[in-house]
């Protein structure tokens, strides 16, 4: 399993990005996705997910991130592609918000 730290803006988009993000994956990934859903492991107020999807299947799912990150006014950007969910928390909690200049506007 590898987790993929993931930022979008608006931050009040989340759910929405998730659920396009597990069309697109599923689309892309086809026969290998059967049975298989991203797993959301963590949310975090500020508009950073944590997902969890198998190894084989992180090429599509870095796929649908830039297929959604540019469509309907909504930023999505991968942080960081970690082995352990530990190690994924922690850079969750400790890498700086990418969109943070443009929360105060």
């Amino acid at each position: 399993m590898r987790y993929v730290i993931l930022d979008v803006y608006p931050s009040d988009r989340v759910d929405y990005v998730l659920a396009e993000l597990n069309n697109w994956f599923r689309l892309l990934a086809g026969k290998d996705a059967i049975g298989v859903e991203l797993r959301v492991v963590k949310k975090y107020e500020i508009g950073r997910v944590i997902v969890g999807v198998p190894n084989p299947l992180v090429k599509y799912l870095r796929s649908a991130i830039v297929i959604v990150g540019r469509s309907n006014g909504t930023a999505l950007v991968t942080v960081k592609v970690s082995g352990t969910m530990r190690k994924a928390l922690a850079i969750a909690s400790s890498v700086q918000y990418l969109f943070h200049e443009f929360q105060n506007m």
